[in-house]
């Protein structure tokens, strides 16, 4: 099962998101095959390389990205890559191209009083001899096309060798020249043979009534029959598929506890694996001829905007060319490299890190219009739930004045695109061009009535202001303000139950899951017509909007709040300890490990790309890292050189690129740097911690809250193993509480298997006491494991279970 399966089923309107993938991820595999999860699913459309930055590029020799804003505009990114030095000296550039064709290559260079003449070969293959670069004031060469060569899948150099200088340039330094190279262009003549999607393995026969009932008579009605029934479940009264359906939440809760090995309990009678195979066979069978029949969600709890979709909102209702306001939600600064409709992530990513510091907030905001508080997070760490987003009197105050200090922004018709045509007086009337901007605001139709009272509110402020413009600024300003704007919230359920969802309101859902934002003109139009509940229509729908950028909400948004990396902020090793953790720059302290947040979301929006599957987010075998945290893995005593931490990496941009890894230790989101500090302590690791994120986030089954008062356990492990106790010896003293022991059966070999890392996520072989390190145990009750590639391994045996959580 791949995202785009994931979000395709999700929107279908077919019941919660919880039990859709479910449904169709739950297939095993026969034979004990596996699926290919590192296969890229997607055919990429027309390239294969594409544009490449030059200052992105892996390059030897004396090399460094140059600013370019400053000679105006024409530079792709703004910048170039620059080289000095003397005649005979060399660079040499690096690319990949993915598959074996045939290739046209086209350079951009810059040209400049003191550039050079240069040689230029493509691996040995002299492709320019004698290029000239000097010109009397700096700007861009004419595109170079070099022609056709047909190169072959992997790594290729260009090597740019300075030969001499034009009589006219001037020498850099008094003895030498220049280059700057702004990118490659590099595109496939060959025609592409589309890849072939990976499938999954044939289903399971479907089992019967007669077989299953069987099973659950040996396995179930001990606890779910006549005598006793738990959780008000009874197996054994239900006479036919139909009894099952009826009950169909329970049917999907005992499919994931089954599947998880939590049923029977370990104390009772266990099926083998085919029986438990069969089980959940048959549980998922029922769910989804639930789900094939049923097109009524879940009513949606009425909830406000949050602070992130009510700026995607109005950026997108007003046509803005940036947000509103900061966000410091957005980890990943920079979005030009994510372009969804390519299905390929760029090999090079130059981009900024919010939590790199105060360089980091953004340039394209309105001036004086200032974010309303950060939203609560719910129980599972979203910040879209109702239940937490209330209004009180002061936010209601600010919403209520925010939509004016956005209209009246000093900025803000140099902002928006609609100042020539929404905000200009025009032909038709005030009624018809506010129509549709409120429909989009609304998500749904809109009455006549209240369609007048807009058109009123227009020609009273015009007549006080004596401006069109002014009149329809405040118009604006009140739509802003409108509940109808500000709330998500769908039609009332009927007296027997729930309704439909019509088509506005799959609409919202689908806008506000994909994008975090209000459905576009192609989706409320297909919402008009009613075509948006037919499969087909809706299935195109969704590819369009996942080729959207606006997609990359998923990640900014959806990816951060799964991950929780938002608790890395407040990660604090202590200092002493780890000092590598930390960098001085200047005459402030900035957490290295801080840049470690972007890793798994680079990940996860590589995978929503390339449309790849999701269990690479358990075990994949790239990732995206700058230099620095490549360093941090591959060398984690001195990951920095002789830099220390003083001066270490740049606080405003750094480039992470695409990274093949060499053990599969590394690799997915589990065993990255960020997640692996942020269930850290100051002083030592914690498998409880680390057990109940992986229960919590990876398998969506968070352990209970611990009791009010619990034993007290070392804050460092050097207290601990100067007992000669490790943490998991003396964890297992802790659980021996009967209190303690049921949720660290649990949790803890979570927790165990990620001991082999240490508490700012480097590897390490033993304690730094010398004692050895136990990273066994046991998952879904029945795989046991050594290290952590056996624990990824029983995670990739059984996808079904992750695939689930996930949905």
């Amino acid at each position: 099962m791949d995202t785009r399966s994931v979000i395709q089923i999700h929107l279908s309107g077919i019941m919660h998101l919880c039990i859709l993938l479910a449904v169709l991820s739950t297939r095993p595999c026969q034979g004990g095959d596996r699926w290919g999860y590192h296969a890229v699913r997607r055919s990429i459309q027309g390239q294969s390389a594409g544009l490449l930055e030059a200052e992105l590029l892996r390059s030897k020799g004396n090399t460094r990205p140059q600013d370019m804003a400053h000679f105006g505009a024409g530079w792709h990114g703004d910048s170039h890559l620059l080289w000095n030095g003397l005649v005979g000296e060399e660079s040499s550039l690096e690319f990949e191209v993915s598959e074996n064709g045939e290739y046209t290559l086209e350079m951009q260079w810059t040209v400049a009083p003191d550039y050079g003449v240069f040689e230029v070969k493509l691996d040995q293959q002299v492709i320019e001899q004698a290029l000239d670069l000097y010109a009397p004031k700096v700007g861009l060469a004419p595109l170079r096309f070099l022609g056709l060569f047909q190169l072959e899948a992997g790594i290729h150099h260009l090597h740019i060798r300075l030969t001499g200088g034009h009589p006219d340039a001037h020498k850099y330094g008094g003895n030498g020249y220049l280059y700057g190279l702004d990118y490659l262009n590099l595109k496939t003549s060959s025609p592409r043979i589309p890849q072939k999607k990976v499938r999954l393995k044939e289903e399971f026969d479907l089992v019967s009534f007669a077989e299953a009932k069987a099973l659950m008579k040996e396995h179930c009605f001990k606890c779910h029959g006549d005598a006793k029934t738990k959780g008000k479940l009874n197996f054994e009264a239900m006479e036919g598929p139909e009894a099952f359906l009826e009950s169909i939440e329970q049917v999907r809760l005992a499919a994931e506890a089954v599947s998880m090995a939590e049923m029977p309990p370990e104390d009772e009678l266990q099926p083998g694996a085919e029986e438990r195979e069969k089980l959940v066979s048959f549980f998922d069978a029922l769910v989804e001829t639930h789900v094939s029949t049923h097109s009524i969600l879940e009513p949606l709890v009425i909830r406000r905007l949050n602070r992130y979709e009510y700026n995607n909102a109005v950026r997108d209702l007003l046509q803005l060319r940036g947000d509103i306001y900061p966000l410091p939600e957005k980890i990943i600064k920079g979005s030009q490299y994510f372009d969804p409709a390519t299905g390929k992530m760029p090999n090079a990513i130059k981009l900024g890190n919010r939590t790199l510091g105060k360089f980091q907030l953004e340039r394209q905001v309105l001036e004086g219009v200032d974010p309303f508080a950060i939203d609560l997070q719910a129980e599972h760490g979203f910040n879209n739930r109702g239940e937490e987003l209330s209004v009180s009197p002061l936010l209601l105050e600010s919403l209520l004045s925010l939509g004016r200090s956005i209209v009246h922004a000093p900025e803000f018709d140099a902002y928006t695109a609609l100042t020539d045509t929404f905000f200009k007086e025009q032909k038709s009337s005030v009624g018809d061009i506010l129509r549709p901007f409120l429909e989009r605001a609304f998500r749904g139709p809109v009455e006549d009535a209240a369609l007048q009272r807009y058109v009123a509110f227009h020609h009273a402020e015009e007549s006080r202001t004596g401006s069109y413009r002014l009149a329809m600024k405040s118009v604006v300003a009140a739509i802003l303000a409108s509940p109808k704007f500000l709330y998500v919230f769908e039609g009332k359920s009927d007296q027997e139950g729930k309704l439909p969802l019509n088509d506005f309101e799959l609409a919202q859902r689908l806008s506000f899951f994909l994008w975090s934002s209000i459905p576009d003109d192609s989706l409320m139009e297909a919402a008009r017509r009613g075509e948006l509940t037919q499969v087909e229509v809706l299935e195109s729908q969704v590819r369009r909007m996942l080729d959207d950028p606006r997609s990359r909400a998923l990640s900014e948004n959806f990816a951060r709040q799964w991950l929780r990396l938002d608790q890395l902020i407040t990660a604090v090793p202590d200092f002493d300890r780890f000092q590598v953790y930390y960098s001085r720059i200047g005459c402030e302290q900035w957490k290295f490990g801080l840049q470690t947040m972007v890793e798994p979301l680079l990940l996860f929006e590589s995978i929503q790309i390339e449309d790849r599957s999701i269990m690479l987010l358990v075990d994949s075998d790239y990732a995206y890292r700058s230099d620095e945290l490549q360093a941090w893995y591959d060398q984690p005593d001195a990951p920095f050189g002789e830099k220390a931490n003083r001066n270490r990496f740049d606080t405003f941009t750094q480039v992470f690129r695409k990274r093949k890894l060499a053990t599969r230790r590394e690799g997915g989101v589990i065993t990255s740097a960020a997640v692996l500090t942020m269930t850290s302590t100051p002083l030592r690791t914690s498998p409880i911690k680390r057990g109940a994120w992986v229960a919590g986030v990876i398998f969506n089954d968070p352990p209970p809250p611990p009791p009010d008062i619990i034993p007290e356990i070392e804050a460092d492990d050097a207290l601990m193993e100067a007992k000669g106790l490790t943490i998991r010896q003396r964890l297992k003293q802790h659980a021996s509480d009967q209190d303690c022991a049921s949720c660290h059966a649990r949790i803890d070999p979570m927790g165990f298997a990620l001991e082999g890392f240490d508490p700012i996520g480097r590897w390490r072989e033993r304690y730094s006491s010398g004692l050895p390190i136990d990273a066994s145990g046991r998952l879904f009750g029945k795989e046991t494991f050594t290290d952590i590639e056996g624990f990824k391994d029983a995670v990739l045996d059984h996808p079904g279970i992750f695939m689930r959580a996930f949905s």
